[in-house]
């Protein structure tokens, strides 16, 4: 048999095959010419392989293919997140990865299940997120295995000796793969599943194949954080000293939890295309999660989407969530075989979000304000029911009560105590009968444009240089004194520079959102049940990381009201 990967008469040149919707596409890490000795080599070697198009180099079609097996990808589960404290967000992780899973087994007909990270949102989970967890596992036939690395919710870097991962992997759930990281700073160790000792975690597991004397491989590497990019060189070393000690694999997929530059960059855990230079010589499928998007790139490399929204800025239709098939077909031939992959995307069910957007610019006055934007939610309903009935929004048949988006923007010509947004929030869930209204106000006032415009250019200029530090305390605190939140404006204002700080230092999302969560608590304990927090990105991303930055731009910044690419803190 030919193994994957290896060009026929030519073994120390690595070319890949890979195939969507019947074609296969070789790819090589050197030149084309390799390839075109690769086809007249094959051609001549194996005339019986019976390609019946060849639509450019490189590029073939196979009539005599067959599915040998097929394995389903998918990650950012999440179970347990009670996403802005509303249960009935828990209760969608469940379900939404419960049906993604019977649809797996029973439309798909997978063999394996992979699963890259961030099965749960925290490594610390009410008794019923596990129980309900092991119900969705069980109900997986028993030859079905469901492969799981850690993610950066499973478990931080300092791990606990054991957790609920482990757990669920001695309990025979899911097959924990882990990479060992410690032992060689060259090369990650990689002990193989025994299903009879199955211990803490395994390295890797193999999936035997009717018809192949090879198996499917499958590694697992846990999240690193920004250390990704070393463990990746560890990873493909290690890769390739199982392959010589155990045989080389038909296929070989990698379960990760990082992000791929350009996609979505303001997060951290990210690696560049060249640190995946040395994998890509070891590595058919990288199945990734941890970029709530589905994306991919290089026909290698795979990242469904979480199952569920967990952000509004998520919510978008531009933000597909779903989940993998991957199909491995059989190319046969008078004496070898070749295995090339079919990949497919489909949509998970999921809660639907709905955004309006509302310019508060043109109302002089309150009334005036609710009356206009009444008549504009009124005016869209039809559009959000419309979005709503789509398949993939809909249970049984029914659409699902949306999450609304509500956005208000523009310059208010009144007092800010006097816009009660939290009334208008209100009669939109009634209007809409929405699960939640998520509202964001990326509204500026009078008094702040005022601020800005009259800036002591002595204490915040320097050379001509803008003291961003000096211009965020003045604008934080005058925007706490017209909110909600007057009564300990300067503490807010503290609060808000130092989450700004810790987004420009790249620190996890969920940390700022505890940091300001917590000082909230203890400002405000009598508010602790009024106000949930969804801070999805820095306010202030585009700047650079030091403390001043050009006058000009940040003037334009400040003058921009929230784009859509931003959340802010909700109220």
């Amino acid at each position: 048999m030919l193994p994957v990967g290896t060009a026929a008469g030519s073994p120390s040149q690595r070319t890949r095959q890979r195939e969507q919707g019947g074609v296969v596409h070789l790819y090589s890490c050197h030149d084309w010419p390799i390839v075109h000795y690769w086809r007249a080599k094959t051609l001549d070697e194996h005339p019986d392989m019976q390609v019946t198009d060849v639509t450019q180099a490189g590029t073939w079609r196979f009539s005599n293919q067959r599915t040998m097996l097929t394995l389903t990808h998918i990650a950012d589960t999440h179970l347990g997140h009670r996403q802005y404290g509303v249960k009935q967000r828990e209760d969608d992780m469940m379900s939404t990865l419960q049906a993604a899973i019977t649809e797996m087994t029973a439309e798909r007909d997978t063999d394996a299940i992979l699963l890259p990270g961030d099965l749960f949102d925290s490594r610390d989970l009410r008794p019923k997120v596990i129980d309900q967890a092991e119900r969705i596992f069980a109900r997986v036939p028993e030859d079905v295995p469901i492969l799981v690395s850690r993610g950066n919710h499973d478990e931080n870097l300092s791990p606990r000796e054991v957790t609920w991962l482990n757990y669920l992997h001695q309990r025979g759930h899911v097959v924990f793969l882990n990479a060992d990281l410690e032992t060689n700073p060259e090369t990650a160790q990689f002990d193989i599943y025994n299903p009879d000792d199955p211990g803490y975690a395994a390295g890797f597991y193999d999936i035997a194949t009717d018809g192949l004397e090879r198996p499917v491989r499958v590694f697992g590497l846990q999240w690193r954080g920004a250390r990704a990019a070393k463990a990746l060189q560890q990873v493909a070393n290690g890769i390739t000293r199982v392959n010589n000690s155990h045989g080389q694999p038909a296929y070989t997929v990698l379960l990760g939890h990082f992000g791929i530059e350009d996609e979505v960059p303001t997060l951290g855990g990210t690696v560049t295309h060249a640190d995946l230079r040395e994998l890509k010589q070891v590595v058919d499928y990288l199945a990734i999660g941890h970029i709530h998007k589905q994306y991919e790139a290089a026909g290698w490399i795979y990242n469904p989407g979480s199952p569920e929204a967990h952000t509004t800025r998520e919510g978008r239709d531009d933000w597909n969530h779903g989940y993998y098939s991957i199909a491995l077909n059989q190319h046969t031939s008078s004496d070898n075989d070749i295995v090339t992959s079919e990949v497919t995307h489909h949509l998970t069910k999921r809660r639907p979000y709905y955004r309006v957007e509302f310019d508060v610019t043109a109302y002089s006055s309150a009334g005036e304000l609710e009356k206009a934007f009444k008549q504009h939610v009124k005016a869209e309903k039809s559009a959000m029911l419309a979005h709503c009935r789509q398949d993939r929004f809909t249970a049984n048949g029914e659409p699902r009560a949306p999450i609304v988006d509500l956005r208000f923007t523009g310059t208010l010509q009144f007092t800010r105590g006097d816009f009660r947004t939290d009334e208008l929030s209100a009669w939109v869930e009634d209007a809409y009968d929405a699960l939640y209204v998520q509202l964001n106000t990326g509204i500026r006032t009078a008094d702040v444009q005022q601020l800005i415009a009259d800036i002591d250019e002595a204490d915040v200029f320097e050379d001509g240089q803008l003291n961003t530090a000096a211009l965020e305390s003045e604008v934080f605190e005058t925007i706490a004194q017209e909110s909600v939140y007057a009564e300990q404006a300067s503490n807010v204002a503290d609060v808000l520079g130092n989450a700004h700080q810790m987004a420009q230092t790249n620190e996890a999302v969920e940390d700022i959102q505890e940091s300001v969560s917590s000082a909230r608590q203890e400002l405000f304990p009598h508010k602790v049940d009024d106000i949930v927090l969804d801070i999805d990105e820095d306010p202030f991303a585009n700047q650079t990381h030091n403390d001043r930055v050009d006058a000009n731009t940040t003037q334009r910044q400040l003058g921009q009201s929230e784009t859509n690419d931003t959340v802010g803190v909700g109220e």
